[in-house]
């Protein structure tokens, strides 16, 4: 992706179908955390993938995979920060859980949370990574 090329972006009306069936303050947490990733990495494009809301460098091999920065993901009511190549990520406050080979995520609570400095640092570290390079 060059510089004169914006990032993609979900319109407001595609996150608000997506998120139909869930209870408000789950809405609330998902568009905090949109916002808390969008303002620390606001260079990722934004898209649905594999169902959930996914945020990427556009201009990595296999795109939304392998460019992943993050995905917010919510499960059963609850929200979840979820990456790819989380394994290769700094957790120094142990916020991530996950045992596969690569992914790990982090459970947010509520949107005090999604907001937080901890999260912001997951994300920041996250949208560094370039493992296609």
């Amino acid at each position: 992706m060059t510089s004169a090329t914006p990032p993609t972006r979900v319109s407001k009306q595609q996150r608000t179908q997506h998120l139909i069936d869930q209870p408000p303050v789950t809405r609330k947490i998902v568009e905090t955390l949109r916002a808390t990733i969008l303002a620390t990495a606001p260079h990722a494009s934004e898209a649905f993938k594999f169902r959930v809301l996914c945020y990427f460098h556009a201009d990595a091999s296999f795109g939304a995979l392998g460019g992943n920065i993050c995905m917010i993901e919510v499960k059963r009511g609850e929200v979840f920060l979820s990456f790819i190549h989380g394994a290769l990520l700094p957790d120094p406050r142990g916020l991530l859980a996950g045992k596969g080979k690569f992914k790990r995520f982090a459970r947010i609570a509520d949107a005090q949370h999604a907001a937080g400095t901890p999260i912001k640092d997951l994300v920041r570290a996250a949208a560094t990574l370039r493992p296609w390079d």
